[in-house]
């Protein structure tokens, strides 16, 4: 499942294709440290580096679509 979030991320970030796009991380690590069954910091750390992934995946898709626009229109 872990695996699936930067991949969905790359795809939400490329289907929309618009900067506010990273915002959509901010429900997903709360919903990472609302469910985590680590103890302690851990958990938040965790949350951080999927949060940072998806943050990641999502701006590569965003810069991938504005590259590829840009290109078409040139």
């Amino acid at each position: 499942m872990w695996s699936v979030i930067p991949l969905g991320g790359f795809v939400f970030g490329l289907v929309f294709g618009r900067w506010w796009t990273l915002l959509a991380v901010i429900p997903l690590a709360s919903w990472i440290l609302a469910t985590n069954d680590l103890d302690g910091h851990i958990a938040v750390w965790v949350a951080g580096v999927l949060s940072m992934l998806l943050a990641c995946a999502i701006g590569a898709g965003v810069a991938l679509r504005r590259l590829r626009n840009r290109r078409l229109h040139a």
